[in-house]
């Protein structure tokens, strides 16, 4: 019975430093890390034409993405999603929503890569690096 509670308690050790080494590897993954694709940015752009354009400039959201420095992507997404467009926030498609970060990233620097940005798969887990 004891060696079934070591070696049960060595596996616990063994689990918890695994899922620790993951969040932390997970938690350094950034913006600067390819996390959309040149597919999704060409999308966001005519998304960004025809919705935001009229009222917000690439300035606008460079200056966004410094005050949201450190933070996951998924917040910024979530909070354009439920305040955008002003006149009918949450309007978009979330694909819509999600190509305009892409879009809006790529503007502001950051390199598309080979990984489709997903709001459920993973956007919690990039950083905002402010450009």
């Amino acid at each position: 019975m004891r060696k079934l509670v070591k070696t049960g308690l060595t596996h616990a050790v063994l689990l918890s430093g695994l899922l620790a080494t993951q969040f932390a590897l997970a938690q350094d993954k950034t913006v600067k890390d390819g996390v959309f694709t040149a597919a999704q940015v060409s999308s966001g752009q005519v998304v960004y034409d025809n919705s935001c354009k009229t009222c917000h400039n690439m300035r606008f959201y460079r200056d966004t993405l410094k005050s949201w420095d450190k933070q996951p992507l998924v917040f910024l997404w979530e909070t354009i999603m439920g305040t955008m467009p002003a006149d009918n926030p949450g309007s978009l498609a979330l694909a819509d929503y999600t190509n305009v970060i892409a879009y809006i990233l790529s503007e502001n620097g950051f390199p598309a890569g080979e990984e489709t940005l997903d709001p459920d798969n993973g956007m919690a887990d990039i950083s905002i690096i402010a450009p």
